[in-house]
């Protein structure tokens, strides 16, 4: 897998479509990482990667607190997921890669 540190998120929420950003810093197999959104940061747990697929999971505590799991696979300088969001099921989400000296946050 290729290493991109920064990718742009939409997330196409119930509510309609939200931006974020998701910065990845890989290892062998697994990650670490950061969600940022509207709501602020979030911390990445249990990054892992397996080929070209990404899983984790994010806990949020507003508006309620929730456990959200999100698999992606990446195919060069995009990524294409599902986030499982126990009130709302499976949410899709698409990421772009940002290249050095191109980030619009």
């Amino acid at each position: 897998m290729q290493e991109h540190n920064l990718w742009l998120i939409t997330v196409d929420t119930p509510t309609g479509q939200q931006q974020g950003s998701l910065e990845l810093h890989l290892s062998d197999d697994s990650w670490q990482g950061r969600l940022f959104n509207d709501s602020g940061e979030l911390a990445i747990k249990n990054g892992k990667i397996n080929a070209e697929s990404l899983s984790w999971e994010v806990r949020l505590a507003q508006p309620i607190a929730m456990t959200i799991a999100c698999h992606a696979r990446v195919n060069g300088n995009t990524m294409e997921g599902v986030a499982t969001v126990a009130a709302f099921g499976d949410i899709n989400f698409t990421g772009t890669a940002v290249t050095e000296g191109h980030a619009d946050l």
